[in-house]
């Protein structure tokens, strides 16, 4: 195993050998653990941080990227995009509005600033 460091640094060049050779790069203790762990042991997926929207169930979540980034959209064209029937997108819709997802404009739905912030995760606006 080894971590390459500067080609310019004289003190890389054992680390640099190995590597040329049969020794495995590794990018972290996560990788070290996976190659001296057990057979079997693998090490975590990496992921980023969860989101509200990733805790919704997966249909919630069709209907919701279904939602423009800007502007309304009617219940029938949401559901279109999220491949499922107006009644569900209707009902759904209502969920998300209960979340703090959606927001309803006269016959139109639309993402809340909540949402869009959980979209991009971070606290910038939209």
């Amino acid at each position: 195993m080894g971590v390459p460091g500067p080609v310019t640094s004289g003190l890389s060049a054992g680390v640099h050998e190995l590597l040329r050779g049969e020794a495995v790069l590794v990018t972290d203790a996560a990788d070290v653990a996976e190659l001296v762990g057990d057979i079997g042991e693998l090490a975590p997926d990496r992921r980023g941080p969860v989101l509200p929207r990733d805790l919704l169930d997966p249909g919630a979540g069709r209907v919701l990227a279904a939602l423009p980034a800007r502007g309304l959209a009617g219940a029938e064209d949401i559901a279109r995009g999220a491949g499922t029937t107006t009644d569900d997108a209707v009902g759904r819709l209502y969920e998300l509005r209960s979340l703090g997802f959606v927001e309803r404009h006269g016959d139109g739905w639309k993402l809340t600033r909540q949402a869009m912030i959980s979209v991009r995760g971070d606290r910038h606006g939209c």
